[in-house]
């Protein structure tokens, strides 16, 4: 018969199951994500276009993923298998969720940036290059860290405690840390995304009249106004990929009112690996998406095999 460990509903054969789900799905994640990203990055600087607003944005966030990859997914894993307990000092076991909290924030940040970006160029294609300056995306991008490091250290601001056994971590002590966090999540995510809607439907009606006058515009114009769409497309994926993923994640306060935490650690284990997944998926939308970032990769490809190939007859009698 399972043991039932103290104070939850978590059984030694969980744990041996957790233990395995975290090391057959936590970390081949993690190498999609920092394999994924790093190539990114080194890909971005190969292109020729690299300090276009649009591709400094990409960068950045592919360097926030990056990021989570090195830092956040392996603290999730740390957590789990060390049932939360053995790295941190009670009071501070919520340093766990530090790195991820601040992470997700910074990207959706950047995704409202690449979406303003995306909606100018559309919307302002004449006044594009003066109202979006490199000087302020790399503001805005310091101003997203800013935002997002706060956000994430809410709650060190006041003392927690323990409430329910493994797995579940602390809350704060007091309501203060988390009506504030919870107020700030509600307004900052609630504008963001409400922002996020009105603009892509925006575009969406902006492509419908280019669509419908697309014989009265010249070759030129035509390729121009495609490629911006294009781009379009590509930021509403990478939402698109973000929401989905964090879904899950953002409900977990709704599904705990309905249920005991300790009986829904299972949900918690699936949501932590798909507010990650984000992070491993953008690099795939790059490549598919990106004409200039696949003929970067391709060409990095061709070199590498040419290489082997000198090596090879150099090598061979």
């Amino acid at each position: 018969m399972d043991k039932v460990l103290t104070g939850t509903n978590i059984t030694t054969d969980d744990m041996r199951d957790n233990l395995i789900f975290v090391l057959s799905v936590y970390i081949p994640l993690d190498v999609v994500i920092i394999t994924g990203n790093a190539l990114v990055l080194f890909l971005f600087r190969q292109t020729r276009h690299f300090e276009e607003p649009q591709f400094v944005l990409l960068a950045s966030l592919a360097f926030v993923d990056l990021l989570t990859g090195i830092f956040a997914v392996p603290m999730f894993m740390w957590g789990h298998i060390s049932t939360r307990r053995s790295l941190y000092l009670p009071s501070k076991c919520h340093i766990q969720y530090l790195p991820s909290t601040i992470f997700i924030s910074i990207s959706f940040w950047h995704l409202l940036l690449i979406t303003v970006d995306r909606y100018v160029s559309i919307m302002k294609p004449l006044h594009y290059h003066k109202l979006i300056t490199l000087h302020r995306i790399y503001f805005s991008i310091a101003f997203s860290w800013i935002l997002g490091c706060f956000y994430g250290t809410l709650p060190f601001f006041w003392e927690t405690k323990r409430i329910e056994g493994i797995f579940l971590c602390y809350q704060p002590s007091r309501r203060h840390a988390w009506i504030a966090q919870s107020y700030v999540t509600l307004v900052i995510v609630s504008i963001g995304t409400l922002l996020l809607i009105i603009m892509y439907f925006i575009i969406v009606l902006e492509a419908r009249k280019h669509k419908a006058n697309i014989d009265s515009i010249s070759l030129s114009t035509r390729k121009i106004v495609r490629k911006r769409f294009k781009a379009a497309k590509t930021s509403a994926l990478i939402v698109c990929a973000f929401g989905i993923t964090f879904l899950p994640y953002a409900l977990k306060p709704v599904v705990y009112s309905g249920y005991q935490r300790s009986d829904m650690y299972w949900y918690i284990l699936l949501a932590e690996v798909l507010v990650n997944t984000s992070s491993a998926v953008n690099p795939f939308i790059y490549v598919c998406r990106l004409r200039k970032f696949s003929y970067a990769l391709r060409r990095l490809f061709n070199k590498t095999s040419t290489r082997a190939t000198k090596s090879t007859s150099g090598t061979s009698f």
